[in-house]
C-alpha cells in the first residue's frame, strides 16, 4: 500500500474511532431507552395510549420546531464565534428562548384545549414539557456550540435514567395506564437535566445576565434569517414523520394509531442507531475532503458511506425478520403489526431515509438550501395525500406504502443532482 493511501486510511481509522466512542457516550443510552419505553408503552399502557401519547409528542416537537429550532440553530452558528461578547451573546440567546418558550407552550395549549380535549391535569403536564423543553435544547446547544460532547452525553443519559425509572415505577408500582405518565416521565427527565446542568456548570460557559433584557431587533432578525431555512426543512421532515398518524387517527382511532406508531418509531430508531456511526463518521471525512479542495474524494467518500449503510441494513433486516414474531406477539403484543404489507414498507423507507440524510450532506455543500426544502415539501404533500385518499380504504398498509413513496421521492430528488455534480466532479 502507497505511503499516502497507508496515512490517509490511519487517520480514518482514528477519526471513525473518535467519532464511535463519541457516539456510543452520547447516543446508545438515549437511544437504547427510546426503545425501551415504545416497547414498554406498547405492551403495559396499550396501543390507544400510545396513540395518543405520539400525536401529543408530536404536536409539540412541531411547534417548538417552528417556535423555536431557529434560536437553537443560531447558537450553534454564532455563540462560538463571539468570545469577546459572549455574555450579552448568550443573555440575547437566553431572552429569546423565554419569548419562544411561552410562545409555543401557549400554541400547545390552545391545541390542547381544542383539538386534543385535553384535561386540566392533563393539559398541564404537556404545557410544562413544552415549556421546560426549550431549556433543555437551550443548554444542549450551548453544550454542543463549545464541543462538550462528553458533559452532554452524561446530561442525556441521566435525563433517560429518570425517564425509564419514573415509567418502571409508574407502571409496576402505581399501575398507572395513561399516556400522561410517559408525560409526566418526560417532564422529570427535563427537571433532572436542568438541575444537574445548574449544579455541574462550568465557569464561564453559561454566562447570563438575568437581571437585564437583552433584546435587540436586529439581532434577532439576523438569528431568524439564519436559522429558519433549518428550522423549516426539520418542521417538514417532522411533518413527514406525523402527518400519517394524524390522518390514521382521525380515519382508525387512537388504537390504530398507536399500532402504527409504535412501529414506524420502532424501526426508524433501531435503523437510525445502527447507521447512524456511519453517517457521523463520513460526514467528517466528506467536509475534510471538501475543505481541502479534494471534492472528487468527498464524492467518492459518500458513495462508500452508502455500500456500508446497505451492508448495515441487511444486516438489521436479517435479524428483524429472525425476531419480528417474537418482537409483535411476545413483546409488544401487537400481534396485528405482524403483516408484511405494514412492516416492510416502514422497514424500507426508513432506509432510504438514511441514505437520503446522508447524501443530503453531500447537495448542502453546493448550498441548494431551497431545493432541498421544496423536495421535502412535495414528499411531504404525496405522503398527506396518499394518506388521505387510501387510509379509508386500505388502513395501516395505505400508510406504510405512503410513507415509502415519499422516502423514495425525496431521496431521488437528492439522488439526482447529488449523482450529476458527482459525474461532473470527474470530468472536471
Amino acid at each position: 500500500m502507497p505511503r499516502e493511501l497507508f496515512d490517509s486510511a490511519t487517520g480514518l481509522s482514528t477519526a471513525m474511532n473518535k467519532e464511535f466512542i463519541k457516539y456510543i457516550a452520547g447516543r446508545f443510552i438515549p437511544a437504547f431507552v427510546s426503545i425501551i419505553i415504545i416497547v414498554l408503552a406498547i405492551r403495559f399502557l396499550g396501543p390507544l395510549e400510545y396513540g395518543r401519547f405520539s400525536l401529543l409528542v408530536y404536536t409539540v416537537l412541531i411547534v417548538i420546531t417552528l417556535g423555536f429550532h431557529w434560536v437553537q440553530v443560531s447558537i450553534l452558528r454564532f455563540l462560538s464565534g463571539m468570545p469577546r461578547e459572549r455574555t450579552v451573546v448568550m443573555s440575547r440567546f437566553f431572552d429569546l428562548t423565554i419569548l419562544c418558550a411561552l410562545f409555543s407552550t401557549a400554541i400547545v395549549v390552545l391545541l390542547g384545549i381544542f383539538y386534543f380535549r385535553l384535561s386540566v391535569m392533563e393539559l398541564s403536564l404537556v404545557g410544562l414539557f413544552a415549556f421546560l423543553n426549550h431549556f433543555y435544547l437551550f443548554h444542549q446547544a450551548i453544550l454542543h456550540a463549545y464541543n462538550r460532547t462528553m458533559r452532554n452525553a452524561i446530561l442525556e443519559g441521566s435525563d433517560q435514567l429518570l425517564i425509564i425509572i419514573v415509567l418502571l415505577a409508574g407502571l409496576f408500582l402505581f399501575h398507572w395506564q395513561s399516556s400522561m405518565l410517559l408525560f409526566t416521565a418526560m417532564l422529570i427527565g427535563l427537571i433532572g437535566f436542568l438541575a444537574l446542568r445548574a449544579v455541574t456548570r462550568v465557569k464561564g460557559l453559561l454566562q447570563v445576565d438575568l437581571k437585564h433584557l437583552y433584546w435587540d431587533s436586529r439581532f434577532s432578525a439576523k438569528a431568524a434569517e439564519f436559522g429558519y431555512g433549518v428550522a423549516f426543512w426539520l418542521l417538514l421532515s417532522h411533518l413527514l414523520m406525523a402527518a400519517d398518524r394524524f390522518v390514521v387517527m382521525e380515519y382508525l382511532g387512537y388504537g390504530e394509531a398507536g399500532v402504527y406508531s409504535a412501529l414506524k418509531d420502532l424501526l426508524y430508531k433501531c435503523i437510525t442507531f445502527a447507521s447512524y456511526p456511519i453517517y457521523l463518521s463520513y460526514q467528517s471525512k466528506v467536509l475534510d475532503y471538501w475543505n481541502s479542495k479534494h471534492r472528487m474524494n468527498a464524492w467518492s467518500a459518500i458513495r462508500e458511506a452508502i455500500s456500508f449503510e446497505i451492508l448495515i441494513f441487511v444486516i438489521v433486516f436479517v435479524a428483524f425478520m429472525v425476531a419480528k414474531q417474537k418482537l409483535f406477539n411476545d413483546l409488544m403484543q401487537i400481534p396485528e403489526a405482524d403483516t408484511w404489507l405494514i412492516y416492510l414498507p416502514i422497514l424500507f423507507a426508513a432506509f432510504v431515509w438514511q441514505i437520503a440524510l446522508l447524501v443530503q450532506r453531500f447537495l448542502e455543500l453546493f448550498y441548494r438550501p431551497t431545493y432541498m426544502i421544496l423536495s421535502i415539501a412535495g414528499s411531504v404533500l404525496l405522503n398527506i395525500v396518499l394518506n388521505l385518499v387510501f387510509v379509508p380504504v386500505y388502513g395501516l398498509m395505505a400508510s406504510s406504502f405512503a410513507l415509502l413513496l415519499a422516502s423514495l421521492l425525496y431521496t431521488g430528488f437528492i439522488l439526482v443532482p447529488s449523482f450529476m455534480r458527482g459525474k461532473k466532479l470527474a470530468e472536471e
